[in-house]
């Protein structure tokens, strides 16, 4: 590289998302006498806060308190040591002395936590003022070309300045929104030093899946219960809005059990995945047929569509019975048991076949990154090179749709930025 410009910092961050953030508030706190830069490769930092929970800035999770039970994959004991550190209390206390409570929304009964602006851009703002307060050096439009370690510590090049540090804190995020920053750079840096990178997928993604519910209903949504199965085994489940779309399913619900399918189909290349969907997620499948036989006593002369209404729409409605196989023209007391029996298995348990996901612009998050197996687990210190730290998505550890990646944000960004004291 040609440069003559060198710039000197105790500790640089490079990313400059909520992990990074959090690490560059966290090393003030514990380190305050020591200097911070944070590197960002967009015009701005936090980009993806501005996005959580629409724009409202779904920031944690109330279940947090029970521990983390909803983190799926990485290394159980990075995660409960991070979040014994800086769990639920320690999130909430932090906000609130931002000046930022946070409460619990109740409509969607998952513990997700906002603030009470209800406004993510605020939230994100407050955090940039208290970065500059701190004294935080803030370098945007600035990528990292390579982070090398050397006799001096690190040397970490941009396109115009070489930064000198004594520490590094890698917090690039994964490969989720690359529009916003997140391109998979730090897993390079990781590499360079001998971390292993367990190959990154999309998770928290709509699936793709050919079949008669989509083709019809293309632009519908509905509270449902979605099933994921893999082999003919089911590894999760899910109640909460589906939408049907052109290529197969998206919503919260297909969202929250896309993990194990993604992995299946797009790390190892594999097949044999499904998603079954539950019209009536509250009931069982007995319950189901007694409210259909009620129905079909009750109203005789009603088209078999219209026994359905109050329950489905109209649209839905006629697209259960189009694949139940009953005419548009039959009546309810035509209704034999063979199209009873195929009008409830589609409403209770339609099963589609998932041939892949949506890619890294759809995606909530990002399954893989740095092994966590390789990090130390109270510290986030690199076991491959001392004075290196992990934060945030880079790492291979992943949690539900709902403030748990957020909070995965701040609890490592907190434990990475004490520098290992």
């Amino acid at each position: 590289m040609e440069s003559d410009t060198f710039t000197k910092f105790d500790v640089v961050v490079i990313g400059g998302g909520a992990a990074g953030i959090m690490a560059a508030l966290s090393v003030k706190k514990h380190h305050p006498d020591l200097s911070v830069a944070i590197l960002d490769q967009t015009f701005e930092l936090g980009r993806k806060i501005l996005i959580a929970g629409a724009g409202r800035g779904n920031i944690s999770n109330s279940n947090l308190v029970h521990g983390p039970a909803n983190f799926f994959h990485g290394n159980q004991e990075l995660i409960s040591s991070v979040f014994s550190q800086f769990g639920y209390k320690e999130i909430m206390d932090f906000f609130d002395n931002l000046g930022v409570p946070l409460y619990e929304e109740k409509k969607s009964d998952k513990g997700k936590l906002f603030p009470y602006i209800d406004h993510a851009k605020t939230l994100r703002n407050m955090l940039l003022d208290e970065l500059v307060s701190k004294g935080v050096n803030i370098f945007c439009n600035t990528p990292v070309l390579r982070g090398v370690h050397g006799d001096n510590g690190w040397s970490i090049e941009s396109k115009e300045i070489i930064f000198r540090s004594t520490y590094l804190i890698v917090s690039t995020g994964g490969k989720t929104y690359p529009a916003l920053g997140s391109d998979g750079s730090g897993y390079e840096i990781a590499r360079s030093v001998g971390h292993t990178i367990i190959d990154p997928v999309p998770c928290a993604v709509p699936v793709v899946s050919k079949n008669q519910l989509s083709q019809l209903l293309q632009g519908e949504k509905m509270v449902m219960r979605a099933e994921a199965f893999l082999d003919g085994k089911n590894v999760s489940e899910s109640v909460g809005d589906v939408m049907f779309t052109q290529y197969g399913f998206s919503g919260p619900a297909i969202l929250d059990v896309s993990y194990e399918i993604s992995i299946r189909i797009n790390r190892i290349k594999g097949s044999g995945a499904s998603i079954l969907l539950t019209f009536f997620p509250r009931y069982t499948k007995e319950e189901v047929l007694d409210e259909l036989k009620k129905r079909k006593e009750k109203h005789p002369g009603y088209l078999v569509s219209h026994l359905l209404w109050g329950l489905l729409t109209e649209r839905i409605s006629n697209a259960v019975c189009d694949i139940a196989g009953i005419l548009p023209e039959k009546k309810a007391e035509e209704l034999s048991e063979i199209e009873l029996s195929n009008l409830l298995s589609v409403l209770t348990s339609f099963e589609s076949e998932v041939t892949g996901t949506r890619g890294w612009n759809e995606a909530e998050f990002t399954a893989g990154g740095v092994d966590g197996s390789e990090v130390d687990p109270k510290t986030l210190e690199s076991m491959k090179m001392k004075s290196l730290y992990f934060a945030g998505e880079v790492l291979d550890e992943d949690g539900m749709v709902g403030g748990y990646n957020l909070s995965w944000a701040w609890a490592s960004g907190w434990v990475a930025g004490r520098l290992g004291r």
